[in-house]
């Protein structure tokens, strides 16, 4: 079957506005005649362009595709989109083909936006064409009503993505979206997964504190062979940090790199799980990563003091976080990530009321690294 594919760009918004400039003057109490009005003309431009797609598709049934569009962003804001993806053949659609459902983020300049489609088994052969709508074009709230939406926790994401990386400003960011796309079909039917509700949140909320740090994002799945290329790299998604991925990770840090590590990651790295339970004992990573066991918290977590990473939180500020379903909790049930015996040359940034550790940072070679429980 070859599926071919062809994209409806977004119309452009055109806005002409009529400016009236009518210019009268007095002298010596005399009125003088007025000019003739003249008329300029404004037009707001479309501020998204596809600059790239795959040409066509060629599957055989019961095969993925992962694909990329990449896509511009001329003005100086970020933009929420979606796209539909729809066949000629809707009922066929509707039958045999799925499409990935992304909220993305596109902050200005160039990115690259992951997709994926999926052919049923028992699809009969035909031949296609997508056309590829945009679902929505929203730009993201003022930096002071994100401040209030997202909370303190991404704040101090945002802050600690910054220390981590230096000066730079390309990340990759490793999400459990992506993740969930490249596997649940083949090599993850088996694997335990988040729900798509959390997976969308996290990925909402992190392209968020990325973005409004002043980030360029790049999204992937899995760690690729070649990190250097980026100042950030930020890994969430569990199952996309193995064991073997060890020393590529520690090289990179070591060689002036900046890593974000989140919740349960660090475990994977010292152990092969595809499950959402895996060992605690960190003390083969502790060397780059600055601590030597993960452990499980929860009531409260606190700022350690004021102003972390130059912030607005102050010391012993609660840090809520919000759940899947928009529900704002001050302290959290005892199921939580958490990391103790830190290593000499850690630092605190947060903690539990239990008094386990909720975020550090530490510095190994000529590379950083910075640990945060939850989003």
């Amino acid at each position: 079957m070859r599926v071919l594919r062809t994209v409806t760009k977004p119309r452009k918004l055109r806005a002409f506005v009529a400016l009236f400039l009518s210019v009268s003057a007095m002298a010596l109490g005399s009125f003088a005649a007025a000019f003739e009005p003249i008329t300029i003309p404004l037009e707001v431009k479309e501020p998204l362009k596809i600059l790239n797609y795959p040409s066509g598709f060629s599957l055989y049934p019961g095969e993925n595709a992962t694909f990329e569009i990449t896509v511009e962003n001329l003005a100086s804001i970020t933009y929420f989109i979606e796209f539909d993806f729809v066949l000629n053949d809707t009922e066929y659609q509707e039958r045999y083909v799925t499409f990935s459902s992304y909220n993305y983020s596109i902050a200005p300049g160039v990115q690259k936006l992951p997709a994926w489609l999926f052919i049923e088994p028992e699809a009969p052969p035909s031949n296609l064409t997508i056309t590829v709508h945009e679902k929505t074009d929203t730009p993201l709230p003022s930096s002071s009503l994100i401040a209030d939406s997202i909370m303190p926790l991404v704040t101090l994401l945002a802050g600690g993505a910054r220390w981590a990386a230096r000066n730079g400003s390309s990340a990759l960011y490793i999400n459990w979206k992506d993740n969930w796309a490249a596997h649940h079909l083949t090599d993850g039917a088996d694997w335990q997964w988040f729900s798509e509700e959390a997976r969308n949140t996290w990925y909402s909320r992190i392209t968020s504190a990325l973005t409004h740090s002043g980030f360029e994002v790049t999204y992937s799945g899995d760690i690729p062979d070649n990190i250097s290329d980026y100042d950030l790299v930020v890994i969430f998604a569990y199952y996309a940090a193995e064991p073997y991925l060890e020393e590529l990770v520690r090289d990179y840090v070591s060689n002036g790199g900046g890593v974000v590590l989140l919740a349960g990651v660090p475990c994977y790295f010292a152990g092969y799980s595809k499950t959402l339970s895996t060992g605690t004992d960190l003390t083969p990573l502790h060397e780059w990563l600055g601590c030597r066991q993960y452990a499980n918290s929860g009531g409260s977590a606190r700022s350690a003091y004021d102003n972390p990473f130059g912030t607005s939180l102050s010391a012993d500020e609660i840090l809520p976080f919000e759940t899947t379903t928009g529900r704002i909790l001050n302290e959290a049930s005892h199921s939580h990530a958490a990391v103790t015996s830190l290593n000499e040359d850690s630092e605190p940034i947060a903690f539990w009321s239990t008094g386990l550790v909720f975020a550090f940072t530490h510095e190994y070679g000529y590379g950083r690294v910075y640990y945060q429980a939850i989003v």
